[in-house]
C-alpha cells in the first residue's frame, strides 16, 4: 500500500508544452487554456500530487502564453465554484474533465502557473516582459548554457552540457572546467536576478560528470549560503531517477541529494520536490525515493510557490503542528496536510468573512437605513432600542464638529424620531379659527409659507406687465368705473396677491406712472 504522505509532496516543476524535441528542432509553443486545465486534469484524475506547478522553459515562451494561462486561472475559478459548464467552455474541455477538476479542487488539491528561467540563447530578448505578463506564482532559476571556446564555432559558444547531442565535446572540456563555468553564472544568476527556486542542482551529472568529493561540497555549501541569504529554496529533481541511466548513477545522485537534505535542514533552507516530467504520466513519478530521504533527514515541511511567496506545506499533521496551527487560528487545507504562512486569498482559497472596503460602505449603508425603516415600526423599536440611537448619535457628533450652532436641531430631529407625531397636536388650536374668518383671511394665512416667496419674482413681472400695458385712458375708464366693477376687480388683483409680496408692488409702478406721464400731453394736443 503506498504511502498517503507521496500525494502530499508538492511537485513544483512540470513542463505542460511537452517533451523535448532533438535540439535543432526546438521552436517557441505557446500556451493554450485547454493544455493547461488537462495538464491539472491529469493530477485530479490520480489525485496525486495535491500541489501542482507548471514552469516551462523559457525558450518555449510566446506572446500568447499571458492570454492563455488568465483563460485557465479563470477556469479554474469556476471550476472550483461548481460552474461546470462554464468552466468548460473557458477552458474549452469537455464537461466531465470540468467535473474532475472540480473535484479535485474541493477536496483540496491547488495549481500554480511558474517559469523556468534558464540561460538558453534561443529565448526570446522579452522573454522577462512576458514573465511578467503572466504573474507567475514562482520562478526556478536555472542553467543548462555554458560559454566555451568551441573548435569550429569560436569562442563563448554556449554548450548544452546536459544534452547527449553535444557530448563529444567532454573531450576538450574537462568535468572540473564544466562545474567551474556551471557554478559561477549559477551563483551569479541567483544572487542579482528574481528567483523562488534553485533549479535541479545537478544537472551536470546527467550524463555521469561528478567532480571530486571535495570540491562539489564546497559547491554545495556555495549554493546553500547563497539561497540561505536571498530567502530561496533548493529543488531535489526526480527527473534522473526514472529516466533511462545505469543503477550506479542513479545510487550516486540519491547519496548526493541526501547529503543536499542534511545540509539544507542544518542551514535553514527551504526544500522544493520537482519531477520535471514532461508529460502527465510523470507527474510526482520518484516521490517514494524522496520521501524516504525526507524521512531519513526527519524533514515534515516542504516549500510550494503561490503567489509569488513559498508556501510550507506539512507532510503529516504532528501534534506541534497542529498545536502552532491552532494557536495561528488555521486548519489544515487537505486532510494530512496543510499549507501554513499565507492567508487564504494567497491561497486561492474563498475568504471566510470578506471585509472588502465595498462590503464595509455596504454595511454602513444599511446601518443607517436601518433606523428609518424601524422608525416606522414600533414593534421592532420597542424590541431593540438601542439599534436605532447608535447612527443618530454619530450624526450629532459630527454635526456638532463640522457645522454651526445652526444645524444641531436637525441632529436632535435625527436622534427623536417621535417628534413629528408630537407637533401634530399644535396645529388643531389654529384651525378653529380658520373657518370663522371669510375666504379672504384663508389666503393670508397661505401667504407665509416659503415656496411661495420663491414663485414671487414671476408673479412681480406680470404684475408689472400688467400695469405697465394699461394706458391714460384705461386708468380714467377705472375712475369712472362703477363702484360694482371696483368691486370686482379688486379681489382678481387680490388674488394675484399670494404671489407676491405686499412692498414689490411699488417698484414696479415706477415704470408705469412714467409711462403715462409722457402720453398725457399727447391727449391734451388732440
Amino acid at each position: 500500500m503506498t504511502d498517503p504522505r507521496i500525494a502530499a509532496i508538492p511537485d513544483v516543476h512540470g513542463h505542460a508544452k511537452g517533451e523535448h524535441r532533438p535540439f535543432a528542432e526546438e521552436r517557441p509553443l505557446a500556451y493554450s487554456a485547454r493544455m493547461l486545465f488537462l495538464w491539472f486534469y491529469h493530477a485530479c484524475r490520480r489525485a496525486s500530487p495535491r500541489f501542482l506547478m507548471v514552469a516551462d522553459h523559457a525558450n518555449y515562451l510566446t506572446f500568447e502564453d499571458p492570454g492563455a494561462v488568465a483563460t485557465v486561472r479563470r477556469a479554474l475559478k469556476l471550476a472550483e465554484a461548481g460552474d461546470l459548464i462554464g468552466a468548460a467552455e473557458t477552458a474549452g474541455v469537455d464537461t466531465p474533465h470540468a467535473a474532475v477538476v472540480s473535484e479535485g479542487l474541493r477536496r483540496g488539491m491547488r495549481f500554480s502557473i511558474g517559469a523556468e528561467m534558464d540561460n538558453d540563447p534561443r529565448a526570446r530578448p522579452d522573454a522577462q516582459n512576458i514573465v511578467d505578463a503572466l504573474r507567475p506564482d514562482g520562478i526556478i532559476r536555472s542553467v543548462h548554457f555554458v560559454p566555451i571556446h568551441h573548435p569550429e564555432k569560436g569562442a563563448d559558444w554556449p554548450w548544452a552540457f546536459d544534452s547527449e547531442e553535444f557530448s563529444d565535446l567532454y573531450e576538450r572540456i574537462s568535468t572540473e572546467t564544466l562545474w567551474e563555468l556551471y557554478t559561477a553564472k549559477l551563483f551569479d544568476d541567483l544572487e542579482k536576478l528574481p528567483t523562488h527556486i534553485a533549479g535541479h542542482f545537478y544537472v551536470p551529472a546527467t550524463l555521469g560528470r561528478w567532480p571530486n568529493q571535495k570540491t562539489l561540497e564546497q559547491y554545495e555549501d556555495r549554493l546553500l549560503d547563497i539561497c540561505h541569504q536571498q530567502g530561496i529554496a533548493v529543488e531535489i529533481n526526480t527527473r534522473f531517477l526514472y529516466r533511462d541511466h545505469p543503477e550506479d548513477r542513479k545510487k550516486k545522485y540519491v547519496e548526493a541529494n541526501a547529503r543536499l537534505i542534511r545540509k539544507a535542514k542544518a542551514r535553514g533552507v527551504g526544500l522544493a520536490i520537482g519531477s520535471d516530467a514532461h508529460s502527465p504520466k510523470d507527474q510526482g513519478n520518484a516521490f517514494d525515493v524522496i520521501l524516504g530521504l525526507l524521512d531519513d533527514a526527519h524533514i515534515n515541511e516542504l516549500v510550494f510557490p503561490v503567489a509569488a511567496r513559498l508556501a510550507r506545506v506539512a507532510l503529516r499533521a504532528t501534534r506541534e503542528h497542529l498545536e502552532a496551527q491552532a494557536q495561528a487560528g488555521r486548519q489544515p487545507a487537505v486532510p494530512g496536510s496543510s499549507i501554513t504562512g499565507y492567508g487564504r486569498a494567497e491561497l486561492g482559497l474563498p475568504e471566510e468573512e470578506p471585509a472588502g472596503a465595498g462590503h464595509r460602505e455596504g454595511g454602513r449603508a444599511t446601518r443607517e437605513s436601518g433606523p428609518k425603516k424601524r422608525a416606522g415600526d414600533s414593534a421592532r423599536t420597542s424590541k431593540r432600542p438601542t439599534v436605532s440611537t447608535p447612527p443618530a448619535a454619530s450624526t450629532s457628533r459630527r454635526s456638532a464638529d463640522s457645522t454651526s450652532s445652526a444645524t444641531k436641531p436637525k441632529a436632535a430631529r435625527l436622534a427623536k424620531p417621535d417628534a413629528p407625531a408630537k407637533k401634530k397636536p399644535a396645529q388643531p388650536p389654529a384651525a378653529p379659527a380658520a373657518p370663522a374668518a371669510p375666504a379672504k383671511a384663508k389666503k393670508a394665512v397661505a401667504k407665509p409659507p416659503r415656496p411661495a416667496v420663491k414663485k414671487a419674482p414671476a408673479a412681480r413681472k406680470s404684475v408689472a406687465k400688467k400695469a405697465a400695458s394699461k394706458s391714460a385712458a384705461g386708468k380714467k375708464v377705472v375712475k369712472k368705473a362703477s363702484s360694482k366693477s371696483t368691486v370686482r376687480k379688486k379681489p382678481a388683483v387680490k388674488t394675484a396677491a399670494p404671489r407676491r409680496p405686499a412692498k414689490p408692488k411699488r417698484p414696479a409702478a415706477g415704470p408705469a406712472k412714467k409711462s403715462v406721464k409722457k402720453k398725457k400731453p399727447a391727449a391734451k394736443r388732440r
